[in-house]
């Protein structure tokens, strides 16, 4: 038999990627912080083995404010082309699934700009989640930025709450019309 040195083993073993993320907020309302959304990955195997995921996993443990959680996580932050629009007007956002972390940082963008008074925006957030009781932990915030006015729609699927399911692509369906006007009429 071979007796291997074990640092010798851990050389052998590839190294752990990256994981990205997509930031949801924006630094023109949270100038000194990025907020990330983060799905706790967890489930079992055919073979009965719970699967955890490495870096999820990592994050859920770390309490915040703690010197682990504030200094021990090597965090960078690339480049995006997934921007708002240069020009003001209309934004429709359509997240299907996980997809709202992105548009939840368009939209304190969009709530910065307004606050300006210099542009006009009008967020229109389409979204899915599969239960309101556990995955819709933004619907306070989200609320807040319909009765302020920096969304002028916010139409959410909820695809496991009902016996036939609601996903996004109905919810656009149901609102084709406002769609349609804000696309031809409106240039969004």
């Amino acid at each position: 038999s071979v007796r291997v040195p074990f640092d010798h083993f851990l050389e052998l073993l590839p190294r752990l990627q990256p994981r990205y993320y997509s930031i949801s907020s924006s630094p023109k309302e949270h100038p000194d912080r990025v907020h990330v959304t983060v799905a706790l990955v967890h489930f079992d195997t055919p073979a009965w083995r719970r699967h955890k995921g490495v870096c999820t996993t990592c994050l859920a443990s770390l309490a915040p404010g703690s010197h682990a959680f504030t200094t021990g996580v090597p965090v960078f932050v690339r480049r995006s082309a997934f921007k708002l629009p240069a020009r003001p007007g209309p934004v429709i956002m359509v997240g299907p699934g996980t997809g709202l972390a992105p548009f939840r940082g368009f939209t304190f963008e969009l709530r910065a700009l307004r606050a300006t008074g210099e542009v006009a925006w009008d967020g229109h957030l389409f979204f899915g989640c599969r239960r309101r009781d556990l995955d819709y932990i933004y619907a306070e915030e989200l609320d807040s930025f319909v009765a302020d006015g920096t969304l002028s729609t916010l139409s959410v699927a909820f695809s496991r709450e009902a016996e036939s399911k609601c996903y996004v692509q109905h919810k656009l369906h149901k609102q084709r019309d406002l769609i349609w006007r804000l696309l031809s009429e409106r240039h969004a």
